[in-house]
């Protein structure tokens, strides 16, 4: 289902991108693009461009923000809360670095609330400010976030918490919008159905074979070794294969599209903790692989004992697999909507992979009872001397790999 999904998003986007093709333009042109918490919607309008920042999540709104380039260093930033007496604070700001911004007294461009699109009653509030047109630049990259904690101060130079979520985007200022008029209620215009961009079809291309190098090749070689590995001794080539013969070119090529699609995006490498993540359980796996024909190609005649390094290459494989499972859920429902701004995935989504995830759980939970077997098995196939009286002699079906 989580596969099927991915590939109807692929294929949507590519039949919607044909459908636009021939479209007529209005006569106004913008943006919306959209994350867990918060749409920005954006409208030339002459020399300006109206910004609408609209709140989606159910929390209260306590900031909202938006700021021109690809990182936080340098950026100039709107930031806009509501106040208690129903006005409206603007401030802009910049920052040197990840720090909380100061009050910039000299911006390069000048804010000003938009009066015809800040809304701060009813269930969506919106918060809004006009900006002159940054020359010839239509696709402006921003970055955003959001915050449910309110400054509680109506100064513009106030102290406000750290945002709780944040993006980045590319926005496109040349989409026709479905309207041809300024609203002067905070109506806002619609836009015809968003094509996927190549970057976007990189990234769909990326989740899909890191699902299945990661939520089905690697879970399936770790449940094969847990069962099989008592009942017949060539259980250790099945979970090679599965492990590194299937999983790692699914793999290392999932891992290689991720970072085309952020080079194709024009974002930073390992700009957020999804990447960071992406980079280190990759390693971690690779890591894993050495460790485990490191086990099974060096081995001392001599021990008298399961070695350390055999129960270290399991606790490995169940961190690798389990970082794995949070980082594909980390993609799905965080990092895909705050890096496209297409919106957060079908619900079905989350679903099928918290019911995958409990299956695989139980299928080795339930694996275990096998391991007293499995340890007399490895015991009784050491030297009469160096074993452990564990009572009953069993047929080798398994090898301490």
């Amino acid at each position: 289902m989580l596969l099927f999904s991915l590939k109807s998003l692929w294929f949507s986007g590519l039949v919607s991108g044909a459908m636009l093709a021939p479209r007529q333009s209005n006569s106004l042109t913008g943006d919306r693009l959209c994350s867990r918490s918060m749409c920005l919607t954006s409208i030339v309008n002459g020399s300006v461009v109206e910004y609408v920042m609209t709140s989606t999540s159910s929390r209260k709104i306590g900031w909202m923000s938006v700021g021109f380039g690809r990182s936080m260093g340098n950026a100039p930033m709107v930031v806009m809360w509501p106040n208690s007496d129903g006005s409206v604070t603007l401030s802009q700001r910049s920052s040197s670095g990840h720090s909380t911004p100061r009050v910039d007294s000299n911006p390069p461009q000048i804010a000003n609330i938009s009066q015809a699109y800040t809304v701060t009653s009813g269930s969506t509030p919106q918060l809004a400010f006009t900006m002159p047109i940054n020359g010839t630049d239509t696709k402006p990259f921003i970055i955003w976030a959001y915050s449910s904690t309110n400054p509680q101060s109506s100064a513009v130079d106030a102290h406000f918490d750290k945002h709780s979520d944040t993006g980045e985007w590319q926005l496109d200022l040349t989409r026709p919008l479905n309207s041809s008029s300024i609203s002067t209620n905070g109506t806002l215009p619609t836009f015809a159905a968003l094509p996927l961009y190549p970057y976007q079809r990189l990234i769909i291309a990326h989740a899909i074979l890191c699902v299945v190098g990661f939520l089905l090749f690697l879970p399936a070689g770790a449940i094969l070794a847990r069962y099989l590995r008592v009942f017949n001794p060539i259980w250790f080539q099945g979970h090679w294969i599965i492990q590194f013969a299937l999983a790692a070119p699914v793999i290392v090529i999932g891992v290689a599209l991720g970072i085309a699609a952020v080079q194709s995006a024009g974002a930073l490498h390992f700009g957020d903790s999804h990447r960071q993540s992406g980079l280190a359980i990759f390693v971690l796996y690779l890591a894993q692989c050495a460790l485990g024909a490191l086990i099974h190609f060096v081995k001392s005649k001599k021990r008298t004992r399961r070695p350390i390094q055999n129960y270290l290459h399991g606790l490995v494989g169940l961190a690798t697999i389990g970082a794995a499972m949070y980082q594909i859920y980390n993609g799905f429902y965080n990092e895909w909507p705050n890096v496209t701004g297409r919106g957060p995935l079908s619900g079905g989504l989350t679903v099928f992979f918290w019911i995958w995830s409990v299956l695989l759980a139980v299928a080795y939970l339930a694996g275990l009872a096998f391991l007293p077997r499995q340890l007399r098995q490895e015991n009784n196939s050491r030297p009469l001397a160096t074993r452990k009286n564990e009572g009953e002699d069993i047929r080798m079906a398994s090898q301490p790999n």
